[in-house]
């Protein structure tokens, strides 16, 4: 799952999407009224999302990392907060929050944390829609303002979808079920039914979850990440020593 999905998935709506643009280019919009363009500080581009649920709501983080230097009550895109993850090579910057930041600098963030609310500040305090803008760079250092404001790549191919889950054993191979097996869209009980693996039927797989007291693995199925229970999880026992509902075959750990 992609960042902007994730937003989607908590209730926010994309109000300005740089993949679709009438100038045919990423990220090139020159949003112009009366006039005067908006996007000419960045030469016509506006390189991140726009989305919105409504003023005042809890914006999360898209992923984990480090809230780092450029947040600001008055930053460069009103009241702004940028947090580095290390782990996924970018950074991202949540602007025009409301001033009153609940995160500062040097704080860990996970996926989710709260770390502004929807707002409609900006650099020169003018009236503005409130909406959120997200805006995502490769991990490290820009330097001049700028650069800063006008660097930005696209989200789509980054997945953040691996932190919504509990913590994964790397390891994959094959499941052979012994039973009919129900297969879920989240590897836990909370999880919605979306298909069944019948007796014999072997499944890819390629992660390994702990959730509920139960062992689930993640079902290779093209684009659709899917789940399924293999055993109870007991206290002390290990995966591979725990009596599963079926039979390993060509296991590999992952990098």
């Amino acid at each position: 799952m992609n960042p902007i999905d994730y937003l989607v998935k908590k209730g926010f709506k994309i109000t300005s999407d740089p993949g679709k643009y009438k100038s045919g280019i990423w990220g090139k919009r020159d949003y112009t009224v009366n006039g005067y363009n908006y996007d000419k500080y960045c030469g016509g581009y506006h390189r991140a999302y726009d989305l919105s649920k409504h003023d005042g709501a809890e914006i999360p983080a898209v992923c984990s990392g480090i809230v780092t230097a450029g947040t600001s009550s008055y930053g460069n895109f009103g009241g702004t907060v940028v947090i580095a993850d290390k782990a996924l090579g970018i950074q991202v910057i949540y602007g025009h929050l409301k001033r009153k930041l609940p995160v500062k600098i040097g704080q860990a963030v996970k996926q989710g944390d709260v770390i502004g609310y929807q707002s409609g500040t900006n650099y020169d305090n003018v009236p503005m829609a409130s909406h959120l803008h997200i805006q995502f760079q490769k991990y490290g250092f820009i330097k001049g303002e700028k650069n800063f404001v006008c660097t930005g790549i696209n989200p789509l191919k980054i997945n953040v979808e691996e932190e919504q889950y509990p913590d994964k054993i790397r390891l994959k191979g094959d499941f052979i079920p012994r039973n009919k097996i129900n297969v879920r869209n989240y590897p836990g009980l909370t999880g919605s039914k979306k298909r069944t693996v019948n007796t014999g039927n072997k499944v890819t797989f390629d992660g390994v979850y702990e959730n509920d007291n139960y062992w689930w693995i993640r079902v290779v199925n093209g684009k659709e990440i899917l789940f399924m229970a293999v055993g109870r999880k007991k206290s002390g026992v290990e995966l591979l020593e725990t009596e599963l509902w079926g039979d390993f075959r060509n296991l590999n750990t992952g990098k």
